[in-house]
C-alpha cells in the first residue's frame, strides 16, 4: 500500500478525535454538574392551548 493512501484518513480521524475530546472539555468546563446523557430537568407538558400559550410566552421571555 501506498502512504498517500491512508495518510489522510489517517490525519482527519486524529483531528475529529481531538476536536470531539476539545468538545466534551468545552461542555463540562462550562457547567460541570450537567450530564451530556441524561435530562436532568422534566419537562412541563401543556395539554390545552392556554396553557401551552402561556409555556410558550414564559420561555421567550
Amino acid at each position: 500500500m501506498d502512504i498517500k493512501t491512508w495518510i489522510f484518513p489517517t490525519i482527519c480521524f486524529v483531528l475529529f478525535c481531538y476536536a470531539m475530546v476539545f468538545v466534551g472539555i468545552f461542555t463540562y468546563h462550562i457547567n460541570p454538574n450537567v450530564s451530556l446523557f441524561q435530562n436532568s430537568q422534566t419537562q412541563k407538558v401543556a395539554k390545552d392551548p392556554s396553557a401551552f400559550q402561556q409555556e410558550f410566552q414564559d420561555a421567550m421571555k
